[in-house]
């Protein structure tokens, strides 16, 4: 397994690099693979995969088999691009379960 770390990033190589400085394992991936990758990866020892969030489309019915208590985690990245926002509102679901409130703010 890549690096000493707990977690990886899932992505292409424009997201995974400025993640090397902080010393995370990274996974380059494009949509053809993506799929494939992230299922390896949901029997490694990683405790958290962050991937991009264009990803989600193709990862939906794989996470969604995976709900529950199991490691790892795949948490979206969010894009700094316009689109579905996919890991925003995951994001949003995720910190609704763990406090039981709602919290994210949205400008109107």
């Amino acid at each position: 397994m890549p690096g000493s770390t707990e977690i990886c990033i899932l992505g292409s190589r424009e997201l995974t690099e400025p993640f090397r400085g902080l010393g995370l394992a990274q996974e380059n991936v494009d949509a053809e693979n993506v799929l494939e990758r992230a299922q390896e990866l949901s029997s490694s020892d990683y405790k958290i995969v962050f991937y991009a969030e264009e990803f989600y489309p193709l990862l939906r019915e794989f996470l969604g088999k995976r709900s529950g208590g199991v490691f790892p985690t795949f948490v979206p990245i969010p894009s700094v691009t316009e689109g579905e926002r996919y890991a925003t509102q995951r994001l949003r679901e995720l910190i609704k379960k763990a406090i039981g409130v709602d919290v994210y703010w949205e400008a109107q």
